[in-house]
């Protein structure tokens, strides 16, 4: 799964300097190891519930619970997440979206109910739609990704941490004995 993560984190990450895509890296990493994590459960607990069916089955109830109401607390901010960051990014393309909060906010739930509706519709609808906004994502990123590097030079990078300068004393200043 891309998410909205994906594009937001290098802008987050930018002041940081090169060692952001050292961030990159171990965050793409983690979510790779995670997503494996669940396909491997998905394939020895086949049931319906995810990380609510498989916490109940390896630590009871008390557990399952706190998983369903965990997860769904991050599903709907989740959404929240993607709506703002679907707004700042089409305030790109549309300035007024940057300056207006009734238009940025009626973008941001209109996606969310359209999406909520496409849901409803049925299970085919939803994942056409996810087919066509995953393309949508990985074009632009392979597309960024390849032509970027054609444009890296190497007196960009600079070390992570600079060295440490040595502290200069002040001239004139004479430590007395004790």
């Amino acid at each position: 799964m891309v998410g909205s993560g994906v594009f937001g984190l290098p802008a987050s990450l930018a002041s940081t300097g090169p060692i952001s895509l050292l961030s990159w890296a171990i965050t793409g990493i983690g979510a790779l190891l995670l997503a494996l994590v669940f396909a491997n459960l998905g394939r020895a607990y086949p049931q319906t519930g995810g990380p609510y069916a498989y916490a109940r089955r390896a630590f009871g109830d008390f557990a399952g619970f706190w998983t369903a109401w965990g997860y769904w607390i991050a599903a709907w901010a989740g959404n929240a997440a993607i709506a703002v960051i679907f707004v700042s990014y089409r305030s790109v393309f549309w300035p007024r979206l940057a300056t207006d909060n009734l238009l940025a906010f009626t973008l941001g739930l209109a996606v969310i109910w359209l999406l909520t509706l496409v849901n409803i519709a049925g299970v085919r609808e939803m994942g056409i739609v996810q087919l066509v906004t995953t393309i949508l994502k990985f074009v632009p990123l392979v597309l960024i990704g390849v032509i970027g590097l054609f444009y890296m030079h190497s007196g960009n990078f600079t070390t992570a941490i600079p060295p440490a300068q040595p502290a200069e004393k002040p001239q004139g200043t004479a430590v007395a004995p004790r």
